[in-house]
Order: structure tokens, then C-alpha cells, then sequence
């Protein structure tokens, strides 16, 4: 209160000046009316106390006048004096009672020339921030004018390209309705064209089956040639319409030699796996790589990389389309087989991932951790469906040849069967051994699994009935599982577990009688390392293992 107005916007000259008036009476008002009053005032005291001195004076004079007439006169003529000289005092005490007023006014006239003074310093400002507000209004209407005929000339533009755009809406319509035409005659030309294409693969498809019928007749006759010559002799021949497969399937044998050994990884090879076909093997270690070979020439295919700590298991899908890994930084890696680029990431276990595994129909991916968790992923969305509490970190998990079940070995020397659908308990056994399990894999008919120890023993279970019904031993005492997930594996046929030892020795045993069948050492003397992992290909006809010196090592029975 008491400042200055705000300027009001105006876009004319007379409007400002009206304005500055108005601001100057108003400052008139503020400064030089409240001080007429104190003005006038302190003119009529200083009037009135001029009056009182002229009159003290006088009186005085009287007084002494008096004084030196009435001496020795009559007590009256002394009265008389008297009230002259109490009328001089009431005049002192009026006069003193002016100074004080004048005292007070004059304070007054001060403090108010003070505050004039600081509203002049007030005024000032304002003033120079009114001659600032009427150059920017006076710089605000040239602009405002500049702007108006820019709008005048964009609207103008605009009209021209309105009406551009109208005529390119009118080609475009058609342009579209040429398009449709032709889209049309280019339509029925197609089915005309597919009629006969169809006609002709017809004639082809017929020639092409009476062919493929005669060349399966000749392969026919040549097999049941070839099979009578070299298995005449095996029984139940009237069945078996391929000896080879049968040989394959139910007639593996155990290797002899070792025929590869490839410096794979720096440090650690931590684990391999065969394809469904046995035609590639991976492998992966603590060099955070995998790296996949030919398995006939032993060249390396492809490196993949993606983790960023060492890698500890590795798993192919049945499908053969996907290849998992898994390790320390406590995620799943999946890569596309045919690509080679990374699919998914699968996370969510708080320490490192020991085991790995694809479902029988590649449906799903099974994880086992650190953590004391497994969890069961959907491979169509790459998020977890479940998550099983197992109580004990989880060294190693494999899947039942039926798809249904799932294994798993633990620190704490227990083995668990868990739902492979909904992650519920099936069974366990915690006594089995005196020392961590290291494994379970299972047999190709389902009926049995074996498991492996930090105790040097493995354990054959039948599926059928739960019950532990063999343990394999090495006689000598001089087999040795030195690695927390090194495993034991089943034989194609089912006949044979292998195992491997601290020295890069395989050793196997026979399901049927329990006996160890055969210690196989490696012909390298470089090779003398603790066996991490050993897995036998899928068509019989290898075994591969991997050492903690970053070898892998493929055995042969040819």
C-alpha cells in the first residue's frame, strides 16, 4: 500500500500520458497534502508564541515600571504588581508549553521529512520502472504489429497450401482407386495361375510317390539283404526290421581308447552335452564361454558368449533349437541353435546356478541354485512358473526320460524327486550317502537312476519301487569324485554308468551285476586332472568327459 499503481497495458500514446498524470497526483497526494496541515500548524504556534513574547515583554516592562513608581506607595497599587507579575507567569508556562509543542512539531516535521524523503527514494524506483514498462509496452506493440502481418502472410501461405493439399488428396483417392483396380485384375490373374501351377503339382506329386514307392522297395530288398547277411543270427529277427538300430540301441559298447583331447577352455571345463543326434558336443567353463564342436572332426563350430562369471552347466532342448547355460552370475543364458544369438535371460536365483535342464518337450527349463531353490520356467514367455524350496543348495538336476519327474542332488548328501509339472515332493532319500551328493541322471527307459557322492560311491535306484538296489564301488579304492556336480551317466542301453575320477580315469560299471566292468586311462600324459563331468552320446557311439584343466576328452569304442 502506498506505492505506485501498476501501468496498465495500452496501445496508444494518450493512454500513457493519461497514466503518468494520474501516477503524479497521486504521488501529490501521498507527499505534499499530509504535510499542509503540520505546515499550518507550526505557523500558528510559532504566531502565537511571537504574540506571548511581545506580550511578556510588555507586561514585564509594566512590572518594572510599576516597581519603581510604587515604592512606598499603598498596599493596592502592590496587588496590582503582583497580578502583573502572576500574568507574566502564567504567560512563561504558556510559552513553555509552546516551545514543548513546537519541540513535538518540529520531531515531527523530521520523521515526516524522512519518510518523504524514503518515499521520494521509492518514487524514483518506480519511476524508472515505469520508464522501463512504457519502452518494453512501446517495444511490445512494434512487435505486436510485426506479428500481425506475419499472421496476415502465414494465412495467406496456409489458404495456398490448403489448397495444394486438396488437390493432392483427390490424386491420391485416385491413385488408390487405379490401385484397387489393378489389384483386382492382379488377383484373378493369381488364382488363374495357382489352378494351374495346382494341376501341375498334382501330376507331379503323383509321378513323385510312384518313384519315392519303387526307391523304398529297392532300399527294402538291399536292407533285408544287407541285415540277413551281417545279423542272420541275432533272434526274434522277424521284428527287428533295421539290425543297425538295434545294434545302436540295445548293443552299445563300452570305449576303448581315447581318440580326442581338446584344450577347450582356459581354467575350468565345467560341463558338456551331446545334441539329440550326438553330431555336436558343447562345452563350457570358467572362461564364461561355450563353445560347440563337430563331433566326427573334432573343429570348433561357434563360441558363444553372454555370462559374465564362469559358466557351470550346459543343456541342448530336444528339439535341438535352443542350447541353455548356466553359472555364477546367477543366470540362465538360452541361445538359438540355428542363429547363435541369445533368446532369453533367465533370472531371479540370488547365487550362483549349478544345474541346468530342457524338458523332454522343450517346453520348459528347469534351474537348480546356490540359493536352495529349483525353479521351472515357461519357454514361451521366459518367466518363472514355479519355484520349488529344496532346503539344501542344489548341486545337480536331471529330468526322467517320461517327462514327469525331476531329480535333483544336494549339499547336505540328500537326493530328491520332485513333480516336474507343479514342483511337488515325490520322494527323497537323506542316508543314501555319508557325504554330498554330486548327481542323479536317469536311464533311457526310465526305470532306474543313479546318483553320485563325494563319498566315492555311486547308487542305483529303481524308480518302480523307490528303493536303492546296488552300489557301485571301485574295488582298488582308487576312484575319486573330487567335484561337487561331477556325474555319473547311464549307457544308451541302459547296461552300463560311467563315471569319472580324479585323474581323468573313467570308470564303469555294469547295471546288471554292479562289478566294475573297466578302468579307461587316457594315452596323453598331459591328461591327469579331476573329471568335472562325463556324458555318453546319444547314439552309443561315444563317451565325452571334461577336466578341471580346461581339456575335453572324447572316448571311442571303433
Amino acid at each position: 500500500s502506498g506505492g505506485p499503481a501498476l501501468l496498465p497495458s495500452s496501445s496508444s500514446s494518450s493512454s500513457i500520458v493519461d497514466t503518468i498524470h494520474s501516477l503524479l497526483d497521486d504521488r501529490d497526494r501521498r507527499e505534499k497534502f499530509p504535510f499542509e496541515g503540520p505546515f499550518e500548524h507550526c505557523s500558528q504556534l510559532m504566531g502565537k508564541q511571537r504574540e506571548d513574547q511581545l506580550t511578556i515583554l510588555e507586561l514585564q516592562r509594566r512590572i518594572v515600571d510599576m516597581r519603581s513608581q510604587t515604592k512606598g506607595a499603598d498596599p493596592m497599587t502592590t496587588a496590582q504588581v503582583q497580578n502583573l507579575e502572576s500574568q507574566v507567569k502564567e504567560k512563561d508556562d504558556e510559552l513553555s508549553n509552546l516551545y514543548r509543542q513546537q519541540a513535538k512539531n518540529t520531531q515531527k516535521m523530521l520523521e515526516l521529512s524522512e519518510k518523504a524523503q524514503d518515499h521520494a527514494k521509492e518514487m524514483e524506483v518506480k519511476d524508472m520502472e515505469i520508464r522501463r514498462l512504457i519502452s518494453l509496452t512501446e517495444n511490445g506493440e512494434g512487435k505486436f504489429q510485426n506479428a500481425m502481418r506475419d499472421r496476415s502472410v502465414f494465412e495467406g501461405e496456409n489458404k495456398i497450401l490448403k489448397t495444394e493439399i486438396e488437390s493432392l488428396r483427390k490424386q491420391m483417392e485416385d491413385a488408390l482407386a487405379k490401385i484397387r483396380q489393378v489389384e483386382k485384375e492382379n488377383a484373378t490373374m493369381v488364382n488363374e495361375v495357382l489352378k494351374m501351377k495346382g494341376q501341375q503339382a498334382d501330376k507331379l506329386n503323383a509321378l513323385n510317390e510312384m518313384h519315392e514307392k519303387r526307391v523304398a522297395m529297392e532300399q527294402q530288398r538291399a536292407n533285408e539283404a544287407r541285415n540277413e547277411a551281417e545279423w542272420g543270427s541275432l533272434p526274434d529277427k522277424t521284428v527287428i526290421l533295421d539290425k543297425k538300430v538295434w545294434r545302436e540301441i540295445f548293443d552299445v559298447r563300452i570305449p576303448t581308447k581315447d581318440i580326442r583331447a581338446t584344450r577347450a577352455h582356459k581354467g575350468q571345463a565345467s560341463a558338456i552335452a551331446f545334441d539329440k543326434n550326438g553330431h555336436i558336443l558343447a562345452s563350457c567353463g570358467t572362461d564364461a564361454a561355450v563353445r560347440l564342436y563337430e563331433v566326427k572332426s573334432g573343429s570348433l563350430l561357434d563360441t558363444l558368449s553372454g555370462h559374465t562369471a564362469s559358466i557351470l552347466d550346459i543343456d541342448f532342448s530336444s528339439d535341438e533349437k535352443l542350447i541353455m547355460a548356466a553359472g555364477n552370475d546367477a543366470r540362465a543364458l538360452i541361445w538359438s541353435m540355428e542363429t547363435k544369438r541369445q533368446r532369453m535371460v533367465l533370472t531371479g536365483h540370488t547365487s550362483k546356478i549349478c544345474a541346468c535342464s530342457f524338458s523332454t518337450d522343450a517346453k520348459q527349463a528347469y534351474t537348480g541354485s546356490y540359493d536352495r531353490t529349483v525353479r521351472i520356467w515357461d519357454m514361451q514367455t521366459g518367466r518363472k512358473s514355479h519355484t520349488i524350496d529344496c532346503g539344501s543348495a542344489v548341486n545337480y538336476l536331471s529330468v526322467c526320460a517320461g517327462g514327469n519327474i525331476l531329480g535333483t542332488a544336494h549339499l547336505d548328501r540328500s537326493v530328491r524327486l520332485w513333480s516336474s509339472r507343479d514342483g511337488e515332493e515325490v520322494t527323497s532319500w537323506k542316508d543314501i550317502h555319508t557325504r554330498q551328493a554330486t548327481s542323479i541322471e536317469f536311464s533311457q527307459d526310465g526305470v532306474h537312476a543313479v546318483t553320485n557322492s563325494r563319498d566315492n560311491t555311486l547308487q542305483l535306484i529303481d524308480i518302480r519301487t523307490y528303493n536303492s538296489i546296488k552300489v557301485f564301488k571301485d574295488p582298488s579304492n582308487t576312484y575319486r569324485n573330487s567335484h561337487n556336480w561331477n556325474n555319473a551317466t547311464f549307457s544308451r542301453d541302459g547296461k552300463y554308468v560311467v563315471a569319472g575320477s580324479s585323474n581323468s580315469e573313467l570308470f564303469f560299471w555294469s547295471v546288471k551285476t554292479g562289478k566294475l566292468e573297466k578302468r579307461l586311462k587316457p594315452t596323453n600324459d598331459k591328461l591327469n586332472a579331476n573329471t568335472t563331468c562325463v556324458k555318453w552320446s546319444p547314439n552309443g557311439k561315444h563317451v565325452a568327459s571334461c577336466d578341471n584343466a580346461g581339456y575335453v576328452v572324447l572316448w571311442t569304442s571303433d
